[in-house]
This record gives structure tokens, C-alpha cells and sequence, in this order.
């Protein structure tokens, strides 16, 4: 093997993370995703992965380059394995594996380039870079991967030449059973997978123009810019153009301004107006604009008669003519109901539907998506709702019911619902690491607790007792602050930004200074005093 594609060839550091609350059930929940996220990790002959987990016992391009980078903070390791592997076994053309599996005695490293099966590998990737100390050589490697996957989505995926990308088959995304395609004509068995580089015209309504393809060529592009940029290759502002151009093209093509969220187009390039997650999906590539994505969360996210269930983000907006959970649960019609009776009887209908149920995937990204926009207080409401109805429950697994809680009948130790929780309480509760800076979480609600992440030889403490939080390294305080905010400093803890992660404006105090945090506002530190930065709207009713 050449060098460069075993995390072994880079410079791996101890990491782990440590938690402990008053609340008794929240310590039985982290402890318990603990232990199933660890039964997740997995050899792939000369390399540990971490597995999607559950009856998903290989890497997805739709997953696991995304999950490993969220253990990173427990196992650097894996979680570079996990973006090394499909670097590896990337096609020479430029197309990556839709997933990976691993058998042995005999067949090995099984690498599936049948679908697409999603792609959620640009950030997380990137982000490994400052895990590893900013290996230049990875770096490169990187560049090389985005810039030809770049391509050969370019090449083949806009069969009609019009500037927009397109999915082609239902695995193409993941969303399995999704109502949106079947209703379309699109269904499993017969147009599951699409092997190939021919468009699969006159099969349904396939292509489809697909806003979640352009986001993915959005957030290559924009990592591209910024790999450019360290590089020093003279190639970021080039990136950045090509990425306005997709960014614009959604705007013109597929956002719909009077309804405030993107739709896919058919292959008569007719919009299919199904209101789907698709929506977060792009905000987590980073592809609404900023009003875009204001518009999208208090219209649609945030609205209790569509994505702000009893427990939050259906996959299908709960008044969506084709939402549908269960029999008991659903929004068909007879005409409807018609033409899903191949979907009805689908075997694996009970575990694995994007029609409807609550999928742990969905948490997993709706936090990065929501972070992308400022919008903070937010995703404390999802978090908080998330973490309160897993604590309820025995089993982790892939989809949860959207009105009741209840987990479908799939197997324990799904790996991504896992993954979400551990990032939620990191989010309320903890200290997180993203490209050089450290982010502090000082929830105002909650038991007290104690969170310690190491990190680079270090350990990195925040203490949440009595309404405050204490920021500690090496047991050595530095800051105290009022909870209710989440708090960016650098590696010596010196504060750079704070922002109101509560519904409510909270009266803070940071050393000397007396201030109020309004929900997602942010405000920086400037030679100890406090400057408004920036305000995020905040429309939650």
C-alpha cells in the first residue's frame, strides 16, 4: 500500500472524553452510547474502521466518514481511518465508494461502486486535518480526492447539460423507502441501484434535478478554496466562484420562495413538491444562503405541524400529503395509498422508511447544519427533546416514531442515533474541537456536571455547577462565565466569542463584564471587553 492511506502514516494522538452528571438518567445514556459505540469500531484487515453498526456492518459514504470524525475526540485512529479508507479505494476516474465492506476468510475488502449512496465526506474530512497537526501531506492527498470526485459528479451526473446535478436511482441518497420517489415511480427492487454512467431515463420520474447533489459539489468547492488557501496554490478564488455558481443555481432552480425550502425537479423538470429534509441536508454542506436557511428553520423546521413533532425532524413534513409513518400514521389518500403498494409491503418497511419516522442520521446532522447558520438555540430545543426521549428508551436504533418516541423494531447499536446523542451532549454540556479552537457548552438547564475532553496531551475541563460554568485545562482554571452560552476560545482558553444558545435572553458575566445574550446572538471579546458581533433571527413561537 502506498503511504498515506493508514492512519498509522500520521501523527495520532490519546483523546477521550469524560462525563458526569447529576442526572441519573442522562449518565446512564452516555454511558450506555459509550459502550454501543465502541462494539461499532471494527477491523478492516490492516486498519480499524467504525461501522454504521446495527444490521449495517460496513463503512457508507453517506455516514461514516461523518461519524468518525465526531469520535475523534475518543479514537483519532479510527476516525481518520474512516476518510482514509475511501481516499484508498477512490476509482480512478474520481468517483468514491458508495460503501465499503469487509469479509473475511475469503473476499476481503468488498469496495461497491453500484450507487452513490450519499456523500457525507468533504467536511469531516477537512476537519481530520487539524486532529493530525496539519499534515500538509494529507492535506494534498485531500485536494486531489475533492477536485476529481468534483469532476466526475460534473461529468456524468447533469445527463441534460442544464447546470443542475442529479440523483438517479432510491439508494442514490439513502433515503430507502422514501415516499417522495415512490410516489415518483421510483421503487426497490426495480430502480434501487443504477450501476453505471447512463441516466436512467423512462425509469419513473428518474433523473431528478437534485438540490442535495449540488450541495454536495458546493461543500467540495468550498473545500477545495479553503484547502487552496493553505496550501498557497493560487486556486481559492477559482473554487470559490464555482462554488457561487452551484449555490446560485439552486437559488434560480430550485428554491421556491413563496414556500421557503428547496424541491428536486423530475426529468420533465417539474418540481416535486414534497417537503423533505433534504432541506437540512444542505444546510449541513453549507449550501443555503444565510437568508435561505433563516427562512427554511422558522417556516418549516421549527413548525410543530411539520418538522417540530413531539419528537423533532420526521424525515417528510408530518402534513406532507406523503407523510407516512405507519398505518396508523399517515397522510394518504385512496389514490395515494394506490400507488404505494409495493412500498406497504416492503420487507424492511417496519425499520429503514424516510417517509416519515424520525431518523438518527437526521439528528447526527441537523447539528452541524443548524451550527452553519448561527442558529444555536435552536438546536438546544432539538438536542434537548432528543437526548430526553432516548433516555426513555432501551434500544438505539436507526428511526424513532415522530408523534410517540418509540423506537421501530430494528437492531440495538445503530451507530449514527448513537453518535447524535454523544454530539448533543457534547453540544449542551461539553467541549468540542474544530479546526484549531475549542467550543465550550454551558447549558443553563440541566443537572449539574463535569466534562473533560483530552486532547493534544491535555485535559480540557468545563464544570457546570450552580449556574455557572468553570473552563479548566490541565486543572487549572481560566474562565468563569454565567451558563446559557456557548464560548470559543484558542488552546490556552483565551475567549474569543460567545453565543446565546438559550430561548431567552440570559444575563451573563465574564470577569468584569455585565452583558445580555439573546438567543443566537454573538458577541466577541475584544482586549476583554465585550462588542455585539452579529444577531441571528430567532422566530420560534
Amino acid at each position: 500500500m502506498a503511504k498515506g492511506y493508514l492512519a498509522k502514516d500520521y501523527n495520532i494522538t490519546p483523546t477521550g472524553v469524560r462525563f458526569t452528571t447529576a442526572d441519573g438518567s442522562l449518565q446512564a445514556l452516555f454511558e450506555r452510547c459509550e459502550a454501543k459505540a465502541k462494539e461499532n469500531i471494527k477491523r478492516f484487515g490492516d486498519r480499524m474502521v467504525m461501522v454504521e453498526g446495527a444490521k449495517y456492518q460496513g463503512v457508507w459514504l453517506e455516514t461514516q466518514p461523518m461519524g468518525g470524525e465526531m469520535y475523534a475526540t475518543r479514537n483519532m485512529e479510527v476516525a481518520l481511518n474512516n476518510q482514509l479508507i475511501f481516499m484508498q479505494y477512490q476509482r480512478r476516474d474520481g468517483r468514491m465508494a458508495g460503501m465499503i465492506t469487509y469479509r473475511e476468510p475469503y473476499q476481503g475488502m468488498c469496495v461497491h461502486q453500484d450507487w452513490m449512496q450519499g456523500d457525507f465526506f468533504t467536511r469531516a474530512a477537512l476537519r481530520m486535518y487539524w486532529f493530525i497537526g496539519e499534515d500538509r501531506g494529507y492535506l494534498e492527498k485531500l485536494y486531489t480526492a475533492l477536485r476529481d470526485f468534483d469532476e466526475y459528479l460534473w461529468n456524468y451526473r447533469d445527463s441534460d447539460g442544464d447546470g443542475c446535478l442529479e440523483t438517479w436511482c432510491v439508494w442514490d441518497t439513502g433515503d430507502d423507502n422514501n415516499t417522495k420517489l415512490l410516489a415518483n415511480g421510483v421503487k426497490y427492487p426495480e430502480y434501487g441501484a443504477c450501476c453505471g454512467e447512463d441516466a436512467p431515463y423512462g425509469h419513473g420520474k428518474l433523473p431528478f434535478e437534485s438540490a442535495e447533489y449540488m450541495a454536495y459539489s458546493y461543500s467540495h468547492r468550498m473545500a477545495l478554496a479553503e484547502i487552496s488557501d493553505i496550501l498557497g496554490n493560487g486556486e481559492g478564488d477559482r473554487w470559490r466562484e464555482a462554488a457561487k455558481a452551484v449555490q446560485d443555481k439552486v437559488r434560480e432552480y430550485l428554491w421556491d420562495d413563496e414556500r421557503g425550502a428547496v424541491y428536486d425537479r423530475d426529468c420533465d423538470n417539474q418540481m416535486i413538491y414534497t417537503l423533505t429534509l433534504e432541506n437540512i441536508k444542505c444546510m449541513y454542506h453549507g449550501l443555503f444562503t444565510q437568508e435561505m436557511a433563516d427562512e427554511f428553520i422558522a417556516r418549516h423546521l421549527m413548525n410543530p405541524e411539520e418538522f417540530f413533532t413531539p419528537l423533532p425532524l420526521p424525515n417528510i413534513a408530518a402534513n406532507d400529503p406523503l407523510f407516512y409513518v405507519t398505518e396508523e400514521y399517515n397522510n394518504f389518500t385512496p389514490e395515494i395509498r394506490e400507488k404505494m403498494g409495493h412500498f406497504l409491503g416492503s420487507s424492511d418497511l417496519a425499520d429503514n422508511s424516510w417517509g416519515g419516522p424520525v431518523q438518527g442520521l437526521s439528528m447526527q446532522r441537523s447539528v452541524e447544519g443548524l451550527m452553519n447558520y448561527g442558529h444555536h438555540a435552536e438546536a438546544t430545543i432539538i438536542g434537548r427533546k432528543w437526548l430526553e426521549s432516548l433516555e426513555k428508551t432501551e434500544r438505539i436504533v436507526q428511526q424513532y416514531h415522530p408523534f410517540t418516541g418509540e423506537p421501530a423494531p430494528g437492531a440495538d447499536g445503530y451507530g449514527p442515533a448513537i453518535l447524535s446523542a454523544l454530539e448533543y451532549m457534547t453540544y449542551l454540556y461539553g467541549v468540542d474541537y474544530v479546526k484549531g479552537e475549542l467550543i465550550w457548552s454551558c447549558s443553563a438547564e440541566g443537572a449539574d456536571s463535569e466534562y473533560t475532553q483530552t486532547l493534544f496531551g491535555h485535559e480540557y475541563t468545563i464544570k457546570r455547577e450552580n449556574g455557572m460554568a468553570h473552563l479548566s485545562v490541565d486543572g487549572e482554571e481560566r474562565v468563569t462565565v454565567t451558563c446559557g452560552a456557548r464560548i470559543v476560545t484558542d488552546m490556552e482558553l483565551g475567549v474569543k466569542t460567545l453565543v446565546g444558545m438559550e430561548t431567552v435572553p440570559v444575563a451573563m458575566v465574564l470577569g468584569n463584564e455585565q452583558f445580555t445574550l439573546n438567543p443566537n446572538q454573538r458577541v466577541k471579546v475584544v482586549d476583554g471587553k465585550i462588542v455585539e458581533d452579529v444577531s441571528v433571527r430567532f422566530d420560534v413561537k
